[in-house]
């Protein structure tokens, strides 16, 4: 069994601001530049990792989870890509195209691990998706990629308890927004403070709606959040929940803009901190792990760390030192967080808990 499948929409190039005129840090070259830095690396293999090819999905895999008349919007903005269908969101005539070749990758990545051919996978994919709800789009999202898996996870395959983990640095509203009802679907999404950063949805107040309550967790991170935090985080919630919901499968919703790096948010993940969440995932569930944002220069680096906590290997030394990176952020950030923690576990307590007091 190959450790950890690999797929891509090869195609994603087609999907690009600059040919409506204009930039925008969703773009090609975030791919680009994961693909070549992984080719230099050395990493890949066959014994450990494997690139699939994948067919384009099909609308009943999107119809499962949006609106027909959202994809009638989204076909007729591509038409005159002058329109768009929501905020901070651009298509290109070839955009439709592009995002039925990504979710088709992955749902090629959830294949390979309901039939056992991988543990784990990992589809390098865009545009990303977590922003995207049943009738709407925003934040440089169109189609909800972990939705339309997660949804013929159970369609096709049977599967009646999925577990959609987002760790990038916006909220997931438009997971939480298809999935806020459904007991079947745990949604655990770590963001930064929804009051400092769009989207400006996923307080710790929302855990969803009867008779899924409990079944939507958003755990806000305070600016500066960085290792320490998300692995207390993970580690007293998180995987708490995860243990008594016993997920058949897991989506990571992989966004590398909590890195330390990342200029549209204000956390201070560094590769550890990545490598030990996704590491502690992959140990104890199958895991398929799509690429959300991210829009600095390291997402090369970062891509090879999440295959490197799949397969189980040793991670590559961490060039930030801990020390220093604690020493310089504020003093109320940890204290901030506690409280967030505090308040959340609150919550919680009539739906997962009661929790460990030692």
């Amino acid at each position: 069994m190959t450790r950890v499948g690999i797929t891509f929409n090869k195609n994603h190039y087609l999907h690009d601001s600059l040919l409506n005129g204009y930039p925008c840090p969703e773009n090609p070259l975030r791919i680009k530049n994961i693909l070549e830095y992984l080719e230099n690396s050395g990493l890949i293999d066959d014994d450990k990792f494997h690139f699939y090819d994948a067919s384009p999905a099909s609308m009943r895999d999107i119809l499962r989870v949006h609106t027909g008349e959202y994809v009638d919007l989204i076909k007729a903005c591509t038409r005159d890509p002058r329109q768009s269908p929501g905020k901070d969101v651009y298509v290109c005539p070839s955009s439709f195209d592009v995002v039925l070749q990504a979710l088709g990758c992955v749902l090629k990545a959830g294949e390979l691990v309901a039939t056992g051919e991988c543990k784990h996978s990992y589809a390098i994919i865009r545009p990303p998706g977590h922003h995207a709800g049943p009738d709407s789009c925003n934040g440089f999202c169109l189609f909800n990629n972990s939705g339309i898996l997660a949804r013929y996870m159970q369609e096709v395959k049977g599967l009646e308890r999925i577990a959609i983990v987002n760790i990038d640095a916006h909220a997931s509203d438009g997971t939480y927004s298809a999935f806020e009802a459904d007991q079947q679907v745990l949604c655990i999404s770590i963001h930064q403070n929804q009051k400092t950063l769009y989207p400006f949805k996923g307080f710790i107040r929302d855990i969803g709606v009867r008779p899924a309550l409990g079944y939507c967790i958003n755990m806000e991170m305070p600016t500066e959040s960085g290792n320490p935090e998300y692995s207390l985080f993970y580690d007293e919630v998180a995987e708490k929940v995860l243990d008594k919901f016993d997920p058949q499968l897991v989506i990571l919703e992989c966004g590398f803009d909590a890195y330390h790096k990342e200029p549209l948010a204000k956390l201070n993940l560094t590769i550890d901190g990545y490598y030990r969440m996704i590491f502690k995932l992959a140990s104890k569930w199958s895991v398929v792990t799509l690429l959300e944002g991210g829009y600095h220069d390291d997402l090369g680096l970062l891509a090879s760390v999440v295959l490197r906590a799949l397969a189980g290997i040793e991670n590559i030394g961490d060039e930030v030192d801990q020390i220093d990176l604690l020493a310089s952020r504020h003093v109320k950030t940890r204290k901030e967080f506690n409280n967030n923690l505090s308040l959340l576990k609150t919550r919680l307590e009539p739906y997962w808990g009661p929790w460990d007091r030692s």
